[in-house]
Order: C-alpha cells, then sequence, then structure tokens
C-alpha cells in the first residue's frame, strides 16, 4: 500500500514538473512562425485521434451508421459547435441529439 501511494506521488510530481517547465521555458521562448503554425495543428490532430475510434469504433470493430447512435447524435452536435462556438450551448445539444437518437433508434 505504501508503495502504491510512493508511485502515485512521484508520477503526480513528474508530471506537475513536466507541465510547470513546459509553461516556463515556453513563456520565454520565442517562437518562430513556422514553429507557432506547426503547433496550431497539434490541438485538432489529438482531438482526431481521441474522437475517431470513439465515434466510429465499438471494441475494436467497426460500427455501421445505421446501429451508430454517437456518431449520428455527434454529426448534428459538430454543426451546432461548428456555427455557435458556445460550450455550453455544444453541451446541450449534444445531450439533446443522443436522446432522440437514442430514442427513434
Amino acid at each position: 500500500m505504501e508503495s502504491q501511494l510512493l508511485i502515485i506521488l512521484l508520477i503526480g510530481a513528474g508530471t506537475y514538473l513536466l507541465r510547470a517547465g513546459s509553461l516556463v521555458l515556453g513563456s520565454r521562448i520565442k517562437w518562430s512562425h513556422q514553429s507557432k503554425e506547426w503547433l496550431s495543428y497539434v490541438s485538432p490532430a489529438v482531438l482526431g485521434a481521441l474522437l475517431g475510434p470513439l465515434l466510429l469504433l465499438n471494441e475494436g470493430q467497426w460500427v455501421p451508421m445505421k446501429d451508430n447512435m454517437i456518431l449520428v447524435a455527434a454529426i448534428p452536435t459538430i454543426a451546432v459547435a461548428w456555427l455557435t462556438r458556445r460550450l455550453l450551448l455544444t453541451v446541450l445539444a449534444g445531450i439533446l441529439f443522443f436522446a432522440l437518437a437514442n430514442y427513434f433508434m
């Protein structure tokens, strides 16, 4: 039990130091235009990598569109997010579209 607590504390400290270090160094470094442009693609790429399997796969298997309630609800939710750029409205739309997809499918 004590070794698990020590591992958790070490991982927490390491995570904190890495993030704090990148914030401190990142604010002191003069980033080039090319670096800023390249880094602007990181967030969408990570988001796509996380959402793609969630929306398209179930237990590693491709889910057809007619059986995929999550994808059916995600498409109009993405449209709401794109058009409004408001988090609360997007979350509410996602809940509503998922409830409707669950009801009608």
